[in-house]
């Protein structure tokens, strides 16, 4: 047991070792208050969500982007948070389940097996990525092993394939929409200390690049690129559970007549869950293969690069569209409205191409971005920088340097924000990945059921454009766990309330023990809350809450045999913060918040508090 530097309270020194997790953000303010202080100190949790608050207060409620100038292309709201918030701080997902095992297929224009990609994270710090030729690049990301299962060049009608292909490593212009599409949707992160990941970010990668050497891709390649999967059960061979189709064909023409949305259509009566983007025109019309019936075809919504709580009506208000295609559809005499899921379509980070000449100059931007936001008179010189110090002229540097950050879309050094729906489709197809991994049974028509009932409704945006609502990534796997055979069948999700007879029931059926229902000292009146986390290799699993200290270990969850870890517990009326705290058998121990609860809370750490509110 340790003591919190700030508060002097004991705190497990386990939890002081979280510091290493805190928001950069939040240490100048943590710096303001305790000088001396360094992350090794650490702090408790209580401490830290103190200095979140303090941070949130600053923020101001409208974006910041324009006091710089040139203004910034993409909104901000405190001048430490000058970036773009990543996909698990926009929705967080089900931690436990990242694609493994499950093959994502992609139809683009063209690919780059870019370090986010690879098997292996540790080794993407030590390089010096902006000054690696792409001979060096090459040589590293192999030996770093990309989770590119197969890869198939389609382009100008000539068929080859093989990651070796020089196709895959040129490096082109038009292999950036590829890259970005598999990042988004299966990066690790890699290349921001794991930050900027996708929620597949194990799955394993088919791209097959479509189109013509000049770039064009006419709707007979993409139609290639479906018969190729369908061609002798390639998708099976390939472990192919999902499709991402980020382009769309030439014209007009109805869904039955069309022989893109004809293959389409076979290749999901396989099994095989087709995500499509819907275009990006804004108008009232669809081309193939997004309105193909059985696609699941994906619109884009805006969240400001602001933090948002789905349970919030006022947060879910908040939100716009994005300038979406949309269309009727209509088979079999049923008639409904693409696209019929939304997700993010702006200001979402993507890695930039490394072999483009652009990578290095956007990691200079970012160094010398660093040495203006330090600069200190007295200790910038000639010799360390080539500026001309006078104070008067810094001005001047800024607001070049910010015109070139903005023509590149800068928000990190290796990567720029992006948009469209083939930004938001990745998603999607991402979630379903994650889906399919948890339950395996899952067929393309039940992981698209899946993805659209647990879709949050946006009832302040036409429903002709917003279909079923706002993917909600941990609802959705929950939701796979527990259909057509899957693992926690009959559990009901972490955080769900339960009545007193309800309560009682499961005693009587034998779903719980008096010794799986704690009490809440103090004898106020309480509501029962059912929790649980599914942590099939954990040893030991207890749950960290506000109430009791946020100490590990005092009121532990119990396991059944599926892998389940549940406990219920009784809370009075207040807003109360939690989070898991998983030991595995190798002694191992990550704390974590619940995958299960939508509800959460800033914390202070990269990953939110959970939350459960006791009206």
């Amino acid at each position: 047991m340790g003591r919190c530097p700030r508060c002097h309270n004991p705190v497990d020194r386990h939890l002081l070792a979280q510091s290493s997790e805190i928001r950069t953000p939040l240490l100048a303010l943590i710096h303001a208050a305790l000088p001396t202080w360094l992350p090794a100190d650490g702090l408790c949790p209580a401490c830290v969500l103190h200095f979140a608050h303090q941070l949130a207060e600053a923020r101001s409620t409208q974006s910041l982007h324009t006091t710089t100038e040139p203004h910034t292309t993409f909104p901000f709201y405190h001048p430490g948070e000058e970036t773009v918030l990543s996909q698990p701080e926009r929705l967080p997902d089900h931690h436990g389940f990242s694609g493994r095992g499950v093959t994502i297929a992609f139809l683009d224009s063209g690919y780059y097996p870019h370090p986010d990609l690879c098997t292996t994270t540790s080794w993407a710090k030590s390089p010096q990525w902006a000054r690696l030729t792409p001979v060096q690049m090459r040589r590293l990301i192999e030996q770093a092993e990309p989770r590119i299962r197969h890869y198939v060049d389609l382009t100008d009608g000539v068929e080859s394939d093989g990651s070796s292909h020089s196709s895959l490593w040129n490096g082109e212009g038009y292999s950036w929409h590829g890259q970005m599409t598999t990042t988004l949707a299966a990066g690790n992160g890699a290349l921001s200390n794991g930050h900027f990941r996708g929620y597949a970010h194990q799955a394993q990668l088919l791209p097959i690049k479509i189109g013509r050497s000049t770039g064009r891709i006419p709707e007979e390649d993409i139609l290639a690129g479906l018969q190729w999967l369908l061609r002798d059960d390639n998708w099976a061979r390939y472990g192919v559970r999902v499709l991402n189709v980020a382009v769309g064909g030439d014209f007009l023409q109805p869904w039955h007549k069309n022989p893109v949305c004809l293959a389409a259509e076979a290749l999901s009566a396989r099994g095989v869950l087709i995500c499509a983007a819907s275009g990006n025109s804004g108008r009232d019309e669809l081309v193939a293969p997004a309105q193909t019936p059985a696609v699941l075809t994906v619109g884009g919504y805006e969240d400001h690069n602001l933090r948002w709580n789905p349970h919030l009506a006022a947060d879910v208000a908040r939100l716009t569209l994005y300038h979406h295609n949309y269309g009727p559809v209509t088979k079999a005499g049923q008639r409904w409205r693409k696209p019929e899921i939304l997700a993010l379509g702006r200001w979402s980070p993507a890695p930039i191409l490394p072999p483009a000449a652009v990578f290095r100059e956007v990691y200079a931007l970012g160094e010398l971005r660093q040495v203006l936001q330090a600069y200190q008179p007295a200790a910038l010189t000639t010799d360390s920088a080539h500026l001309d110090t006078t104070p008067a002229l810094l001005p001047d540097v800024w607001e070049v340097l910010r015109k070139r950050m903005n023509t590149h879309k800068w928000v990190h050094p290796y990567y720029q924000h992006v948009d469209g729906t083939s930004v938001a489709v990745t998603q999607v197809s991402a979630v379903a990945a994650q889906m399919s991994e948890a339950n395996p049974q899952l067929t393309g028509p039940a992981l698209k059921e899946l993805l659209l009932a647990t879709a949050r409704p946006v009832p302040a945006l036409p429903v002709k454009m917003t279909g079923r609502g706002v993917l909600q990534p941990t609802l959705a796997v929950a939701a796979a766990l527990r259909t057509h055979g899957g693992r926690l069948t009959g559990w009901p999700p972490s955080g769900t309330r339960l009545a007193s007879g309800e309560l009682h029931k499961w005693l009587i059926q034998g779903k719980v023990s008096h010794a799986e229902i704690i009490d809440f000292p103090g004898g106020e009146p309480s509501q029962a809350v059912y929790v649980g986390v599914f942590a099939p290799q954990a040893r030991r699993v207890s749950i960290t809450g506000a109430w009791q200290g946020w100490q590990p270990h005092l009121l532990a969850l119990h396991p059944l045999v599926n892998g389940w870890w549940h406990l219920v517990i009784h809370l009075p009326t207040g807003t109360h913060p939690y989070r898991f705290w998983i030991e595995q058998a190798d002694g191992t121990c990550t704390w974590v918040a619940d995958p299960e609860n939508p509800a959460r809370r800033e914390s202070g750490y990269r990953q939110d508090h959970s939350l459960i509110q006791i009206d």
